[in-house]
């Protein structure tokens, strides 16, 4: 039984309004996703000796600037094993 021109509209609006559906919960998981704490906050304890580096004032900065004035995380400083 062939379907009718009507059917065929009907069939193609509703594809349209789940594909709109699925693009703004695409975007509404997308925008969340951006809600997260940043990995490494200033104040947050990273070792077990980081109590001990704040008491004596050896703490590692938590950015570095380069010459052009851009951030960026001081990973190599913050993570490193402690040898004393």
């Amino acid at each position: 039984m062939p379907k009718t021109r009507q059917q065929n509209t009907r069939a193609k609006g509703h594809q349209a309004a789940m594909g709109i559906g699925v693009l703004c919960l695409a975007g509404l998981l997308w925008a969340m996703g951006g809600c997260q704490k940043t990995a490494l906050r200033p104040k947050d304890t990273r070792s077990q000796f980081d109590q001990y580096d704040q008491a004596r004032n050896q703490r590692a900065q938590p950015f570095l600037e380069d010459e052009f004035g851009r951030r960026t995380p001081n990973l190599s400083q913050r993570l490193r094993e402690r040898r004393d």
